[in-house]
């Protein structure tokens, strides 16, 4: 499975700063599937796991925030961006976005499919904003 990551050298030494910061933002730890990925609406968690799910949930996020949420319509996974209170104020561009858009290409390299930027009626909450939909769809190459 191919992914996209922050490349470097680790330190030989965890600095306390970096120590605090990792334990602060629960850098181990990833949300349940429950939580980020739905089936047709965001009543529904998705009761099944998908290879390009799990490259999804296991994709780098800023603080380990995980921001994406995913639901999936048939063959259609709609991306959205849960957006916490106050996690951007102050900030010209958002962190998030990019976030989003590694984990969107952790999806398409496990399962091609067609973008697509058109927002479904899937009822949502002011905190969460749609951005794409992959169409999953077998292409017919004209």
């Amino acid at each position: 499975m191919m992914i996209v990551t922050p490349i470097g050298y680790p330190s030989k030494t965890q600095s306390e700063v970096d120590r605090k910061l990792r334990e602060m933002v629960h850098d181990d730890e990833r949300l349940a599937q429950s939580k980020l990925f739905y089936e047709n609406d965001f009543s529904t968690p998705l009761n099944y796991s998908e290879e390009c799910l799990d490259a999804i949930r296991w994709a780098p996020s800023a603080a380990n925030r995980q921001p994406w949420r995913v639901v999936k319509n048939n063959e259609n996974y709609h991306f959205y961006l849960k957006h916490p209170k106050g996690y951007s104020a102050g900030v010209e561009w958002d962190v998030q976005k990019m976030d989003l858009g590694i984990a969107i290409c952790h999806f398409m390299y496990i399962k091609n499919g067609n973008l697509i930027i058109d927002e479904p009626e899937i009822e949502t909450d002011e905190n969460m904003e749609y951005i794409a939909t992959i169409n999953t769809k077998e292409r017919k190459y004209e």
